[in-house]
């Protein structure tokens, strides 16, 4: 099964964790460090990618932001679609996306880059899309958490069975205030992130770790589009 199709499996799930939980850490830690990130609201095209159900979206529309959603799932697509505020959303492959070259000023990546199946094409997508001088805005879950074994990630005693170094998927199960979400996503290291944006014309400008406890639970980042 492709990340795509377990994500389609889960959009209820997610769609119901993420309208309910307030223990994922989206709140707390996710946001505040993308709005950090992120560059000043300007007329220019902004595209929310792996959109899910839409609250990142929101909340960037809410801040001035001319946005667009993008999801694979049909179910996520939907759902952003019609909640409040109105967020307009395309069903789309991230690694296909159906915007020009140079069009969009902003890309936020708000946990969605570790759940793409085709990584270095996601990347070159954005990579084309953005404008020179444009920005990705980027989180994802820390490496230094996806790391771990799956049954220590949230133990105060982790463990680590495989190489930092190797890709590779995993699966996470949660469940907090009577709510479940099963996620199927890719451990990448850093370097991969890295390697990826440099080869598609971006520089690092700002990179933020966060999170409470013994190593970090978040990686946010903005990289630049240089002018080649």
């Amino acid at each position: 099964m492709s990340l795509a199709e377990s994500w389609e499996q889960h959009a209820a799930e997610w769609i119901a964790w993420a309208r309910a939980s307030e223990h994922d850490g989206f709140w707390d830690g996710t946001w505040p460090a993308l709005r950090q990130l992120l560059p000043a609201p300007t007329d220019g095209a902004v595209l929310d990618l792996g959109c899910g159900e839409g609250r990142a979206g929101r909340e960037l529309l809410k801040l001035g932001y001319r946005v667009t959603g993008a999801d694979r799932s049909a179910t996520l697509a939907h759902a952003a679609a019609a909640a409040r505020p109105t967020l307009p959303v395309v069903l789309a492959d991230a690694a296909a996306l159906p915007f020009a070259d140079r069009s969009t000023d902003l890309v936020v990546a708000c946990m969605s880059l570790l759940d793409v199946d085709d990584f270095p094409g996601t990347v070159a997508e954005v990579g084309r899309i953005l404008r020179p001088g444009g920005h990705l805005c980027m989180a994802v879950v820390h490496p230094f958490v996806s790391a771990q074994d799956e049954q220590t990630m949230h133990s105060a005693s982790f463990t680590f069975s495989r190489p930092y170094l190797q890709s590779r998927r995993y699966v996470d199960r949660m469940e907090r205030d009577g709510v479940g979400m099963t996620f199927v996503s890719m451990h990448r290291p850093l370097s991969d992130y890295t390697s990826a944006l440099f080869a598609n014309g971006m520089v690092l400008s700002a990179l933020i770790e966060g999170g409470e406890g013994a190593i970090p639970w978040l990686l946010a980042a903005r990289a630049d589009k240089t002018d080649w």
